[in-house]
């Protein structure tokens, strides 16, 4: 069990070295250390400033280096880095654990067997949040956001449990202990990352390597547990100088001391495998027959994970655990750089801006101090001797002369009040580098129409920006998710499936859900609650939000959808489309009652129009009013008409219905 163990940092100080290790572990410490150092070197000599830069803005800390002219007094640091990383990490965030599940895990198409991947995919959520993913994650996000570069590794060791117990005979509390293999991710911040800087992705380095400090109290346990090598005597470390260890926890200045720890070297990678099956022969106090060597490649290399204390002694050499033979540190550029390992963050975006907004802030600030401060001018040659010539509510001053004329107050004129709308302008220009919007009326800062389609078209450009990230993302939870489920198939198979073949999906931004959301929404509305696609639209709003129930509502809307009506309901259903139809044939009927009482009254009218026509002319004001009566009954008739029309649409409606009904 011991060569399971992976040890994770711990942020505890110390002072001391000690001379380079002998004999086979030696060399292997060689061997790594003379790649490492200048690894780190020149990884220091391109970021290390640029990093503590980052760090101190996003903390609001400041620094002389950060002055921008000599004479400059103010130490105000503005908010724009702080406000753009944590805006775009908190969507991160959102987006990545807003979900109830993590990840989704379909198997592969061959397999017959889908649900031991499903299993998988809940077993597999409920580790990792507890063993805190839900609080990695997020400094894994922040380190991507602040650095360029977002970075885990894959811990692997092994807890006693102790579940207390009722001893049946003796009907007392005993405390049964159990060993559990742990495997969880764990957030490594870029400054103390040591790759191959001749490749762009880790698996294709010759090596990398994670460096922390590591309390000397955890070192001597983990020797007594067997995890280290225990004929090894480490002492502190005292040349704590790189690795950004040295960075300022406060605005007052660095740690200047670290306690008693070691410097732990975790390096992961390839090294010569004769030289590896020594070393291991020499940490278990055997030897390896030279004739064994010799069947070995020269130029053998082996996967191997290698602890180092204070880059002089080895205290563990084990080869790779994971059964794939990927290594267990997985990486992701918050925006990719092309041909470099190493992303831009959104404080490298926002890094011209944030020094013009601190230099306005600064010059304003100082030229309040000279504008609002108040200060006098004297004659010194009229002022008695030894005047204090500090000034405060109340002082008296004695001059020798008319006070007007011995001293005089000096006033300087404020700050220009252009350099409002010059912050302003500034803090547009930073939304602008970095993509981080603040709130709704940032997304139509600049655009006339403010319907919702203004608004979806201002928000356009921050969704694009936000999915290349988030693509990023998801393929590097898809990598290290694979590589998490593979080592817990192997050292968990219990609880976890040996199927190596399953896909990985991920999911979109906060932004972009929100997005889709509103679109669903408005189609929702615009087909209706009754139409036959309502459901399955409801259904895909639900699985975008981020209520806690979500998956149950999600299955309670498709059991809905797949629901077959009830014989009852069914009869009601049919009821329900007839019921249309007899209210037409009623009102046809009543059509044509009305267009035959209107063509009787046709006919008598006729008649009426011929009797009048043999009658003298002292009635044809009756012919009048026959033929008014004439023109009223073809109006009528002319209305029925119309009505006939209108029965004749409904009556093509009904049947289209009831032929969609009877599809169905």
């Amino acid at each position: 069990m011991a060569n399971r163990h992976i040890v994770q940092e711990r942020d505890i100080a110390g002072e001391g070295e000690r001379e380079v290790q002998g004999g086979a572990r030696g060399e292997v410490v060689s061997e790594i250390m003379k790649d490492i150092d200048p690894w780190r070197q020149l990884r220091d000599e391109t970021f290390e400033a640029l990093w503590n830069e980052f760090y101190r803005k996003w903390r609001g800390f400041w620094a002389p280096e950060d002055k921008n002219t000599k004479s400059e007094r103010s130490r105000l640091i503005s908010p724009l880095t702080a406000m753009a990383v944590d805006l775009t990490v908190a969507e991160i965030v959102e987006s990545v654990l807003g979900r109830e599940y993590l990840v989704d895990l379909p198997d592969d198409v061959d397999d017959a067997e889908k649900a031991d991947m499903e299993r998988a995919r809940l077993l597999l959520t409920e580790d990792l949040r507890e063993e805190g993913f839900d609080l990695q994650f997020p400094m894994t996000a922040l380190n991507g956001a602040l650095y360029g570069t977002g970075l885990m590794k894959i811990q692997i060791l092994t807890r006693t449990r102790k579940e207390l117990q009722r001893d049946p005979k003796t009907k007392k509390l005993v405390v049964i202990p159990h060993e559990e293999v742990h495997i969880r991710p764990v957030a490594v911040e870029p400054s103390q990352f040591v790759g191959d800087p001749t490749a762009t992705n880790i698996d294709d380095m010759k090596g990398c390597a994670h460096e922390f400090p590591l309390g000397l109290h955890t070192i001597q346990q983990r020797q007594q547990d067997g995890i280290y090598y225990d004929d090894v005597d480490i002492g502190p470390y005292s040349a704590w100088t790189t690795n950004g260890m040295q960075r300022a926890d406060t605005e007052a200045g660095d740690r200047k001391k670290k306690g008693d720890a070691a410097l732990i070297t975790e390096y992961y990678g390839l090294i010569n495998t004769r030289l590896f099956l020594r070393a291991v022969a020499e940490g278990k106090g055997q030897e390896i027959p030279p004739e064994e060597l010799l069947r070995v490649p020269r130029n053998s290399m082996t996967e191997v994970i290698a602890t180092i204390a204070n880059k002089t002694h080895l205290l563990r050499i084990i080869e790779n655990p994971n059964a794939t033979g990927e290594r267990l540190f997985v990486a992701y550029q918050h925006e990719s750089v092309p041909a470099r390992f190493w992303g831009r963050g959104v404080a490298e975006k926002a890094a011209n801006v944030q020094r013009a907004m601190d230099a306005e802030m600064r010059a304003r600030i100082d030229s309040l101090a000279w504008s609002n401060t108040r200060m006098f001018a004297g004659d010194l040659t009229r002022l008695p001797p030894g005047t204090n010539l500090n000034a405060w509510p109340g002082k008296f001053w004695g001059t020798r002369g008319n006070p007007n004329e011995v001293i005089q107050e000096l006033k300087f004129s404020g700050p220009d009040p252009s350099s409002f709308n010059h912050m302003a302008d500034l803090e547009r220009m930073g939304q602008q580098a970095t993509g981080a919007l603040d709130s709704i009326m940032s997304l139509r800062a600049g655009v006339r129409d403010e319907t919702a389609t203004g608004s979806a078209m201002s928000a356009a450009g921050f969704i694009k920006r936000s999915k290349r990230t988030m693509r990023n993302i998801e393929a590097f939870l898809n990598t290290l998710m694979r590589r998490i489920v593979h080592v817990k198939m192997k050292f968990d198979s219990e609880r976890y499936p040996t199927d190596f073949k399953f896909q990985v999906k991920g999911t979109l931004g906060m932004m972009a859900r929100e997005m889709e959301q509103q679109h669903l929404t408005q189609l929702l509305h615009n087909l209706g609650g009754d139409s036959p696609y309502a459901g399955l639209l409801l259904q895909a709003i639900v699985q975008h939000s981020s209520i806690p129930n979500r998956e149950a509502i999600v299955k309670a809307i498709e059991a809905q959808i797949n629901r077959k009506p009830t014989p009852e309901e069914e009869a009601a259903r049919r009821a329900t489309l007839l019921l249309p139809v007899a209210e037409f044939e009623k009102t046809q009927a009543e059509t044509a009652k009305l267009l035959s009482e209107a063509g009787l009254k046709e006919a008598q009218t006729v008649t009426e129009m011929a009797e009048a026509a043999d009658v003298p002319v002292q009635s044809q004001i009756k012919v009048v009013e026959v033929a008014n009566d004439l023109e009223e009954t073809r109006n009528q008739v002319r209305q029925l008409d119309l009505l006939e029309e209108k029965n004749d649409i409904e009556r093509q409606k009904l049947k289209i219905q009831a032929r969609k009904s009877n599809s169905k």
